[in-house]
């Protein structure tokens, strides 16, 4: 709830300062506007920081309730919650509570996260664009728009693939899952916004190797491979 007010104050600031900041190119998309795209990062970033504060102070609270009942009694206040609460409202353990707060947390901040790297992408992308319509764009510029667009084909299914390790670390309580899935989309990022094409000479053939294709081949094989023996190695199902 507080983040969903977050962000609904979040998008009431950029839509006013939309109505009070014109665009200084009439052709041009809003988010070419330097006041406009600053905003829009200011305001992303800002909600980062107090969606993040919200989470954590959820988490801690939780903590500090589940210190108060000694581990020992918590099935049997359980079941007393349970008869007191009635049948027609469900009752959540301490556990599953947990879980759900960084299920959401992550969905909440990362997605937030996400979104700000996607934009300074695809900004940098539009406006390439822009260059290559009014005929003053050179074969560097149509290099950066193809290397730009492969991070756009790729990043719905990492995204879904890195969602189910970091869910699957939660529900196990495997912090190093939840970390080498935040590691590989750090990467991601960084390569999607930042990671120029890279051309290799092999047999006499040019070859270009763009990043973001790399990490994600790699991830979807090798690396899925890796997590199934992990899993497979450190935990048994009855």
């Amino acid at each position: 709830m507080a983040s969903a007010v977050i962000r609904l104050l979040g998008a009431v600031s950029e839509s006013f300062v939309r109505m009070l900041v014109r665009n200084s190119i009439a052709i041009a998309p809003d988010m070419m506007d330097s006041t406009l795209w600053k905003v829009q990062i200011i305001c992303s970033f800002i909600q980062i920081i107090l969606m993040s504060i919200a989470f954590m102070f959820s988490w801690r609270k939780l903590q500090k309730l589940k210190g108060i009942i000694n581990e020992e009694d918590r099935d049997e206040l359980g079941r007393l919650q349970e008869e007191f609460l009635g049948e027609h409202l469900s009752s959540l353990s301490a556990l599953a509570v947990g879980q759900l707060i960084q299920i959401w947390a992550v969905i909440m901040v990362g997605a937030e996260c996400i979104y700000c790297m996607v934009s300074v992408t695809y900004r940098q992308f539009t406006s390439e664009l822009m260059l290559l319509a009014m005929g003053g764009a050179d074969y560097t510029s149509f290099v950066s728009v193809y290397n730009m667009t492969h991070g756009f084909k790729y990043l719905e299914i990492l995204t879904a693939i890195l969602l189910g390790v970091i869910m699957t670390g939660i529900f196990l309580n495997d912090r190093y899952l939840k970390a080498v899935a935040v590691l590989i989309a750090v990467c991601f990022l960084l390569a999607f916004s930042f990671f120029q094409m890279q051309t290799i000479v092999f047999s006499g053939k040019y070859i270009g190797i763009v990043w973001t294709s790399v990490i994600f081949h790699f991830t979807e094989t090798i690396g899925m491979f890796i997590l199934s023996l992990y899993l497979s190695k450190h935990y048994r199902g009855l």
